[in-house]
């Protein structure tokens, strides 16, 4: 998946419908859904999912507002939509917000 950065954030997630995944490497919650991301990648090919680093994008984080991690955001052509899941700890919980999007 694609890391995402202040710079690229506003025209990746413009078209189509978008997950962004704010998460870290040290986050055990983060691994645990990796593989349910992974999975959901496969079932809805036709949504892009991208990654924000924690770590790395401070200031992207601040402007989101994130305060915990994994955050899922849903996007719309630009427009978030539905509800973030902030420490989303199964696929069925994650998987009805991406049935949202398409």
């Amino acid at each position: 998946m694609e890391v995402l950065t202040s710079q690229n954030y506003q025209e990746k997630i413009s078209q189509g419908a978008v997950v962004v995944d704010v998460g870290a490497n040290w986050c055990p919650d983060c691994r645990k859904i990796a593989p349910m991301m992974d999975a959901l990648a496969k079932d809805y090919s036709q949504v892009k999912i991208f990654k924000v680093d924690f770590d790395q994008s401070e200031d992207l984080k601040e402007s989101l507002g994130i305060k915990r991690i994994p955050t899922l955001i849903f996007y719309k052509d630009g427009k978030e939509v539905g509800q973030r899941l902030v420490e989303p700890d199964t696929k069925s919980t994650i998987e009805a917000e991406f049935k949202k999007l398409v």
